[in-house]
């Protein structure tokens, strides 16, 4: 009965299909807020006030002929996409949103290694085809990688420690999310909460590769970095890989900073998971669409300059307080 529920999980709910119809609604969500803030209209002809765009650019993409260029590793490219989709399908089970969560002790390891494969797919991905843009652009991306990556780990485990030394269970990432709305009515450990959230945040907006920091696919200077040579099913892989992404980490956040469903619960509870959810996402939104791309250098330089310390400070307050 286990393996069923497991099977059930990650295919249907929070598994593939739940998480596939949630990231593509989000792109939409995404495109309506920005388009809003910048005086377009957005996504509007394809099904209700444009709803199905996403849906019928992912599809289009899957059906048109796959083209890898001479001396690219495409079926490699593809490979670690479908396992970095699958890293992220993993890592949604490891959080309240599931009914039968996974964990055990210690799996906020497994969780962070988790996180890693998204990141590493797309570098790889610029660096498999022969073409100057893609090598500047995972460049780029790797560059970005060693200023945000410390400081969006270090802002995840500030929970998890709170959590374990409130409920003095082992370090685990669904407990932790299970119990991260107890650490706000403490005085201390909410200020903490709030600086690790920050530091989240904006380390996130780096990981997703959104302005300001959306130096690797600069258009005006590198075509589109990474994913110059890319179309067909691999381009709508990483397109879907990206929301995705964006999907998981927005639930991460909310059940590991926000409380999940709390202070509601049943179907109430669903409720005030999709507020937080849609916070969380308009705040992406909200940075990306009044931020004007900054330089490799600028961004390092203000991920180690403040959002670093940040991150280190919350942290090491976390084992005090």
């Amino acid at each position: 009965m286990q393996i069923l529920y497991i099977i059930f999980q990650s295919l249907i709910f929070p598994g593939l299909l739940f998480i596939f119809f949630t990231a593509l609604a989000t792109q939409w969500i995404v495109r309506k807020v920005v388009a809003r803030m910048q005086n377009r209209m957005g996504p509007a002809y394809t099904g209700p006030y444009g709803f199905l765009q996403p849906f019928a650019d992912f599809f289009k993409l899957m059906s048109k002929e796959d083209i890898d260029v001479v001396g690219s590793a495409g079926s490699a490219v593809a490979t670690l996409l479908l396992l970095a989709l699958g890293a992220l399908i993993a890592l949604i089970l490891m959080i309240p949103a599931s009914p039968w969560g996974l964990y055990a002790p210690g799996d906020v390891i497994i969780a962070l290694y988790l996180l890693l494969w998204p990141t590493i797919a797309l570098v790889v991905a610029g660096f498999a085809v022969p073409n100057a843009f893609s090598s500047t652009g995972s460049s780029r991306f790797l560059s970005l990688v060693f200023a945000y990556e410390p400081p969006f780990i270090m802002a995840l485990l500030v929970p998890v420690i709170l959590a374990t030394r409130y409920t003095g269970a082992e370090y685990s990432f669904y407990i932790s999310a299970l119990n991260s709305a107890s650490l706000w009515i403490r005085p201390g450990s909410a200020i903490v909460m709030a600086l690790a959230l920050f530091a989240a945040i904006l380390s996130l907006q780096a990981k997703l590769m959104k302005k300001p920091f959306d130096i690797p696919e600069a258009e005006q200077e590198i075509i589109a970095g990474i994913f110059t040579e890319y179309s067909g099913p691999k381009l709508a892989l990483i397109i879907l890989l990206h929301d995705i992404e964006l999907t998981v980490l927005s639930f991460v956040i909310v059940y590991l900073f926000l409380g999940g469903s709390a202070p509601l619960t049943g179907p109430l509870g669903v409720i005030a998971v999709a507020l937080k959810y849609f916070i969380v996402v308009l705040m992406v939104s909200w940075i990306r669409a009044s931020a004007a791309r900054l330089r490799v250098d600028q961004a390092i330089a203000i991920l180690w300059k403040y959002i670093l310390p940040v991150a280190i400070i919350s942290l090491i307050v976390s084992f005090f307080v």
